[in-house]
């Protein structure tokens, strides 16, 4: 086995003109095709969803906050908006992220602060960078990682909570986009059944152990795998973020004017 591939040994039964006959292929799978199936698995036209925040200090200390979220996809493109809807301090900030596929432009991402009623512009070396103090950076919380950005290498299988995963190690191509991504190595935990990452470790510029992502709860919302509660933890600071997802509305027909400037300002308002 080389270039991080395996070879798959499909067993499958089959019963010909009533006599039972095993048949066999052997098919040639890479971390790229995986990550490929998870980049592309359903996950719905749009979606709305409520989400719970808690930033949980290393001394136990938890601050709370609510945000709504809408994403559209445009083809293989996205488009997102997420609004803090509380604490008081943070009301109507907003991230607007348009997701391109394949690395010809860089992706546009524009956080909004309503305190200094200003838009800031998240530049493609600002994607390290933490998220209002979570532990996710603003490429962590667009989920799926731009996938020309990696080296992708399969490096075996694993059981994770009870389910068959695939082991996928992926590592920036180049020294600025490890500088830019702020790690030097992920590990991804796919699920084969269902193509779906349900865990993740990262590994910081200097290649030290940094944070893990993982998927804590998960349920079939309209028939698409859906994550319901997830905990991203940096085991160099000790603090942790959780993330509790509710009220998801799938293929509701959203509307393009949502993924805008001008509504990145103008806050929630409700639809």
């Amino acid at each position: 086995m080389n270039s991080g591939k395996i070879i798959l040994i499909i067993f499958t039964l089959s019963i010909l003109t009533g006599m039972g006959s095993v048949l066999s292929y052997s098919e040639e799978i890479s971390g790229l095709d995986i990550m490929n199936r998870v980049d592309h698995r359903d996950d719905g036209d749009d979606l709305i969803q409520k989400i719970q925040q808690k930033l949980i200090d290393k001394r136990g200390g938890v601050r709370e906050r609510e945000m709504i979220s809408f994403r559209k996809d445009y083809g293989k493109d996205s488009k997102s908006i997420s609004y803090f809807l509380s604490p008081a301090n943070i009301r109507d900030t907003a991230l607007l992220t348009w997701d391109y596929d394949g690395v010809e432009k860089d992706d546009d991402q524009w956080l909004y602060l309503p305190a200094l009623k200003k838009v800031r512009r998240i530049s493609s070396s600002d994607r390290g960078d933490y998220f209002m103090g979570t532990d996710f950076t603003f490429e962590d919380i667009k989920q799926t990682p731009e996938l020309e950005d990696y080296n992708w290498t399969l490096t075996g299988s694993e059981t994770v909570d009870g389910h068959d995963c695939w082991v996928v190690d992926g590592v920036p191509k180049t020294d600025a986009l490890k500088k830019n991504l702020g790690y030097s190595r992920t590990r991804g935990y796919i699920r084969k059944d269902i193509d779906l990452n349900i865990r993740t470790d990262y590994w910081d510029r200097k290649g030290q152990e940094l944070k893990h992502f993982s998927v804590i709860e998960l349920v079939q919302i309209d028939g698409i795998w859906t994550g319901t509660k997830m905990v991203m933890e940096n085991i160099q600071t000790k603090h942790r973020t959780e993330m509790m997802f509710s009220d998801q509305k799938y293929n509701s027909g959203l509307s393009d004017r949502m993924f805008s400037e001008r509504m990145l300002k103008r806050g929630y308002r409700g639809r």
